[in-house]
């Protein structure tokens, strides 16, 4: 018997001890991995399957859950700057299970390659690589419903614009675009812009956090209810993790801060046909809420308007459930039996 014990409790505490030290190690040393896998798992954890697709010879990631259904429309869901799939993992973990969604890593943007140099990396760009993926999913043929936020909601809009057989709803989550009051954030961001220096971007940038003072800058600007109980070591970890993107982050903002980009959504808005929706964060302390107003007059089909107390430019973190609700109203698909978090 005392052999049969030590035959399983030495191999045992060999086994935990290793991991627990692998675990020490990863936390002092690579806490990059921690923040990576953490991000996977809460698309997983929404209920979406990663996977991946090819598109011009790259590879494309992509979150999905359920499938395409007739006459009800899919969601197609676009991140926002430096984001990816993993930020809409509270909206997909609350929206009804038989919704079809689907929510992209642009190309350069989380498990996706970065499409080839010389690609188009303006608003009009990128909507041309959102219609290729598209096509490529086989989702051109049903329309969608398409959901962006930031950067995310403007390139919805000008898809809706662009390719309205393809789209049966659209709704545009505090989009990108020059308001009419701008808030100290955007102002540092396009001072930042304006310089035309690499260097002086990287380090003036708050989208370019170097040190896990500026990703706790980064998270309490983006947010409504503020994250300071983040320990050092993990914000060290989202620095870290950015900073591998940072070259296509750079590429991406230059071409995203030319000067006609600033008001291509407010141009564009005339030709959005398609039943459109707005949701913008009350607080939003990035792109502020008075161009939820501008873009209310100038769309021909505006059906609803969201202004969500108490919430930030990361709706989708600050009031998920809010988020959810307006969505679901917007597609007619809201029942007050259901509660979201």
């Amino acid at each position: 018997m005392i052999v049969t014990v030590h035959a399983l409790f030495y191999p045992l505490l060999a086994f935990v001890t290793s991991i627990t030290a692998a675990s020490v190690y990863i936390y002092l040393l690579k806490p990059n991995l921690i923040v990576q896998y953490y991000l996977r798992m809460t698309v997983l954890w929404s209920g979406m399957k990663i996977k991946y697709t090819n598109v011009n010879g790259k590879k494309v990631c992509y979150g999905e859950r359920g499938c395409k259904q007739k006459d009800r429309s899919s969601i197609l869901l676009l991140h926002g700057f430096s984001a990816d799939k993993s930020m809409w993992a509270p909206l997909v973990r609350n929206l009804p299970p038989n919704i079809h969604v689907i929510a992209l890593d642009l190309p350069g943007n989380g498990e996706s390659e970065q499409p080839v140099e010389d690609t188009d990396l303006s608003f009009k760009g990128l909507v041309n690589i959102v219609h290729q993926i598209i096509e490529t999913l086989g989702m051109s043929e049903d329309p969608i419903h398409v959901v962006g936020l930031s950067m995310g909601g403007t390139i919805a809009g000008l898809y809706a614009a662009e390719y309205p057989h393809v789209v049966d709803r659209v709704t545009m989550m505090c989009p990108a675009m020059r308001t009419p009051e701008q808030t100290s954030v955007a102002m540092e961001i396009q001072n930042a812009v304006n310089s035309e220096d690499e260097d002086q971007i990287l380090r003036d940038c708050p989208l370019f956090p170097q040190s896990p003072d500026e990703m706790q800058y980064l998270l309490d600007f983006a947010q409504f209810h503020k994250s300071n109980f983040i320990p050092n070591q993990i914000l060290r970890g989202a620095v870290d993790m950015r900073k591998q993107y940072h070259g296509f982050y750079l590429k991406l903002l230059k071409g995203l801060g030319a000067e006609e980009n600033a008001t291509l959504l407010e141009r564009t808005a005339s030709r959005i046909t398609v039943p459109s929706h707005i949701v913008w964060g009350q607080d939003d302390q990035v792109v502020h809420v008075s161009g939820a107003k501008v873009l209310k007059d100038k769309l021909p089909n505006c059906q609803r308007m969201d202004i969500i107390p108490r919430c930030g430019h990361a709706i989708n973190l600050d009031r998920p459930g809010s988020k959810t609700k307006a969505l679901l109203s917007f597609r007619g698909e809201y029942s007050k039996k259901n509660e979201y978090s």
